[in-house]
């Protein structure tokens, strides 16, 4: 060969050599590049430390029922201490096997993993690591692309150097999906198997464990349509235990013994998310934290607050069944199909109960006719006219005439409310109140003023428009029963008005307090005497008024209500310690059959305040009425009349009120020729002292009131 062949041999060597060098360097630098622009995308290491995955929010009742849970993944994150330990071995079995031995690569599997892919000529295996898997699932799509599986290597790798073997394997556990809605192994417990995690057998770990492959084609769920499916969840969970076995976490025999176990799943998946209990008030809530607090949907769904609310899911349970029951046994007599309720504790303003509906799908309409019903409240609106009385003077023995004389309206028309029953001539308070006297109620309301009245119902609680009508005193405004709830808890408190209550607390779920609401003084509305006053006359409704069934409960005492053409019906009632407002009619506002307060809302109140009464947490004894101020009691008595007083019980154990007999015409103290003499019961000194003077022979009733006119601006309410 010559000297120049040769020369141009070792050039063309010497030109290969470079330009492999060159290639080899361009294509590390390419390699290192995409590296680099990869490893930028990646989260920092601190950004590790502070992921958190999603965790539902919870709302519990104060009684601990789990009444809602709000989450965009059904997870209940679990500490590795308190999972099984042949859960952990089946996870690690068949899905990393050198777990705990690997740096967060496993180039074994890889390997496996690209030759089974290349001959497949598709991205069929991954042959990802727990850590991978990991990192997939909290950064990653699950796209099977080159770059993602680049940057999940690398992520690996990352998480591998900042956390342990156990935080890795804790993390995966709470992250990984097991079909069925459920995150993490605690959710697949639930929803397999409606069993707490510590309480899972090997079978059934070894289940769970085989599902993460591929949850959605090896679900049991579907084992009940499809026998095929049901075996292959059975095989790929009898892989699992000879995996197991093979690997020595479990023994032959004991693997054998778990393979002969049938797979038994709940034949319907739990509910496990969402509203599940008291879901009205559940919704109550949830709007109060998007509302007040400002709490979008990714913290109600992300965030795992805890919520605690004021409901007690006992009391709950009763008001939800009473208020079915007897809805439902006048739905077709009586043309009735709706029931509202809610009960609170008027001196911290808890909402105990609330009933938002009873008959109509919640999932379709979710409106809560205890907040958002806006309904006359007719007749139990007249308590507010007393009380603006009281405040003004009057007390119980004043008189009122029953017939109210037609009052000329702006618009030059006559407006006169009727009286159900005979009723005329002159009435005390207590009778005019317990018996519902709509032309009492009319006078009682324009001889106060107007303006006063509704002053005291807005103070009190109703926030809807009141008008200076006559008709506004037979309840023609519009309230919802939580505002005449928070209305009537100022009778029961005292004559304080404290707001209502849902929410008592909200936790992070690192347990911090971020919200706190304890019960805050009540802002006084009512004097002491008017408070006393409406003691006696809301009694008096139970003991001989329209709402005597409810005297089943002790001490209690309410107005009963209901709406000119029947499509409301109304009964308000507090004892000491409780208020509840109950409301029946129609979502539609049609009208019922002659359906009236005291035939369907009082059931509906007394057989719930039975039980309530005994199940409220925050039962107190106190004095139903408390003793007149001393210089309230001073009266000038007539010098020729003694009044014959008795203690209202027997024993005189309640010294504060007595028991006189009175003239209902004058409401006086009865003399002889008084004709409809009656007894009635009213606070220690603030009784009739005068004897009646009228000469009732002499007396001519009122001339009687002229039909009402149908064009009038407003229709009068009834309540019988």
């Amino acid at each position: 060969m010559s000297p120049i062949v040769k020369r141009r041999i070792k050039k063309f060597f010497l030109w290969t050599e470079i330009l492999f060098v060159l290639v080899l360097a361009a294509g590390m630098g390419i390699l290192l590049g995409v590296f680099y622009q990869i490893n930028k995308l990646l989260p920092p290491d601190q950004a590790l430390d502070r992921y958190r995955a999603p965790v539902p929010t919870k709302i519990w009742s104060s009684d601990g029922v789990l009444l809602a849970k709000l989450a965009a993944e059904n997870r209940e994150p679990v500490a590795l201490e308190k999972v099984p330990k042949h859960m952990q071995q089946a996870i690690v079995a068949i899905e990393d096997a050198r777990f705990w031995s690997h740096s967060g690569l496993d180039f074994r599997g890889l390997t496996r993993a690209v030759v089974t892919n290349l001959s497949g000529r598709e991205m069929a295996q991954g042959g990802s690591t727990i850590t991978q898997q990991l990192a997939r699932n909290m950064f990653l799509s699950p796209k099977k692309t080159i770059s993602r599986k680049l940057k999940e290597m690398l992520l690996a790798v990352q998480i591998e150097r900042n956390w342990t073997k156990k935080q890795i394997l804790q993390a995966y556990l709470n992250q990984v999906y097991f079909g069925a809605g459920a995150y993490g192994v605690r959710a697949a417990s639930q929803a397999y198997f409606g069993k707490d995690l510590e309480k899972l057998t090997l079978p059934e770990a070894a289940m769970l464990a085989g599902l993460v492959q591929r949850p959605s084609v090896l679900s049991p769920y579907a084992a009940f349509a499809d026998e095929g499916n049901y075996d292959r969840t059975k095989v790929r969970r009898d892989a699992v235990l000879q995996r197991m076995a093979e690997l020595k976490f479990i023994q032959p025999d004991e693997a054998e013994k778990a393979r002969k176990a049938p797979i038994k799943v709940l034949k319907e998946r739990p509910r496990t998310i969402g509203f599940l209990k008291a879901k009205y008030f559940a919704q109550y809530v949830v709007d109060q934290l998007r509302e007040k607090y400002q709490y979008d949907e990714d913290i109600l769904n992300k965030a795992g607050l805890e919520v605690v609310t004021s409901l007690n899911y006992k009391m709950q349970k009763v008001a939800e069944r009473e208020t079915k029951r007897q809805i439902d046994a006048m739905r077709r007599s009586r043309r009735v199909s709706e029931g509202s309720l809610v009960c609170m504790d008027p001196h911290t303003g808890y909402i105990r109960a609330m009933v938002g509906g009873i008959n109509q799908p919640w999932e379709k309409y979710q409106f809560n006719v205890a907040s958002q019903g806006r309904r006359q409240p007719g007749s139990s609106f007249k308590a507010f006219v007393y009380a603006a009385a009281f405040e003004s003077g009057d007390h119980p023995g004043s008189g009122v005439a029953a017939v109210a004389r037609p009052i000329r309206m702006p618009d030059g028309k006559y407006y006169a409310p009727h009286n159900h029953g005979k009723s005329a001539g002159m009435m005390g308070y207590v009778s005019a109140f317990a018996a519902s006297v709509n032309g009492a109620a009319v006078n009682v309301y324009m001889r106060t003023g107007p303006r006063k009245v509704n002053d005291l119902a807005r103070k009190m609680g109703l926030n809807g428009r009141l008008y200076a009508y006559p008709s506004t005193a037979l309840g023609t405004t519009d309230a919802t029963p939580l505002e005449m709830a928070t209305a009537y808890s100022v009778f029961a408190n005292r004559g304080k008005k404290v707001e209502p209550i849902a929410i008592l607390q909200v936790r992070s779920q690192d347990d911090d307090v971020l919200e706190e609401n304890r019960p805050k003084p009540g802002v006084q509305i009512l004097k002491q005497r008017t408070v006393e006053y409406m003691d006696i006359l809301t009694r008096a409704v139970v003991t001989s008024g329209t709402g005597r069934q409810a005297s089943a409960v002790p001490n209690a005492h309410g107005k009963t209500g209901t709406s000119e053409e029947y499509t409301d019906a109304w009964f308000c009632g507090y004892t000491p310690d409780l208020v509840t407002v109950v409301w029946a009619g129609n979502r539609d506002n049609s009208e019922m059959v002659r359906l009236y307060g005291g035939t369907v809302a009082v059931p509906i109140w007394t057989n719930f305040m039975k039980e309530a009464v005994e199940l409220n947490p925050a039962k107190k004894a106190r004095p139903l009425v408390a003793a007149a101020p001393r210089r309230e009691r001073r009266r000038r008595r007539d010098p020729d009349t003694k009044p014959i007083a008795v203690p209202v019980t027997a024993d005189g154990s309640d010294r504060n009120r007595v028991r006189v007999t009175i003239c209902p015409d004058s409401g006086d103290l009865a003399g002889p020729d008084c004709p409809n003499a009656a007894t009635e019961d009213f606070l220690l000194g603030e009784q009739p002292m005068r004897r009646c003077d009228l000469n009732h022979k002499e007396v001519k009733p009122p001339e009687p009131a002229p039909p009402p006119d149908p064009n009038a601006p407003d229709k009068p309410a009834v309540d019988q």
